[in-house]
């Protein structure tokens, strides 16, 4: 094996390059390094022993041991990630159960319209699509027909106290009904209409 001699004169700024060295040379761990110091002030590192050198004591660090890594997932497209989103997972389901009231008229309020019309919204938790339909209950009666839309305007109404109600279905099936409210219709009798 050759020789391996390298010399620095010893100087403040050349600490660094000497520290560089002596790790470079720890890469060979199981060789020994040998040092020295001649009449000059240089020093000198190698691998062969002579009389004026002294066997360095530097200590190779062992490197840790690997610590296992999880295997890294398969490579996915897109299409694949959405088709396990579909079919692999539970999809969210409605937390509340469905529920429509009746926004206007109010409970129990007078209404005077002469021509009998009663104009009625609703509000539901659940979008009119996919099945949903309302229908509207008039003094226990359906009312026109299932409609996705939530107002209704009811036209020629007698006159005195009605009740209304309004109830949310799937594919004709009734899912929710809103509470019964009731309202007083009042307007000018036939026999007595009012003056100009």
């Amino acid at each position: 094996m050759p020789s391996l001699s390298v010399g620095y004169r010893v100087f403040k700024p050349w600490f660094p390059v000497i520290a560089l060295l002596i790790a470079s040379l720890t890469t060979f761990a199981h060789a020994k390094i040998y040092t020295w110091t001649d009449e000059h002030g240089t020093v000198h590192f190698s691998d062969q022993p002579n009389d004026q050198a002294t066997e360095a004591n530097i200590s190779v660090p062992t490197p840790a041991p690997k610590t296992p890594q999880p295997p890294s997932p398969p490579n996915t497209t897109a299409h694949e990630e959405e088709r396990h989103l579909l079919f692999d997972t539970e999809l969210p389901k409605h937390t509340t159960t469905s529920s429509i009231q009746i926004m206007s008229p109010l409970h129990e309020q007078t209404i005077r319209n002469n021509e009998g019309i009663i104009t009625l919204s609703a509000v539901a938790n659940r979008t009119m699509d996919k099945g949903h339909t309302a229908k509207l209950y008039l003094d226990g009666k359906a009312y026109g027909k299932s409609q996705t839309r939530l107002d209704w305007r009811l036209v020629d109404i007698d006159r005195g106290s009605h009740q209304l109600q309004v109830k949310l279905l799937k594919y004709g099936k009734v899912i929710a009904s809103s509470e019964k409210i009731t309202v007083f219709l009042h307007r000018a009798s036939r026999l007595h209409p009012r003056g100009p």
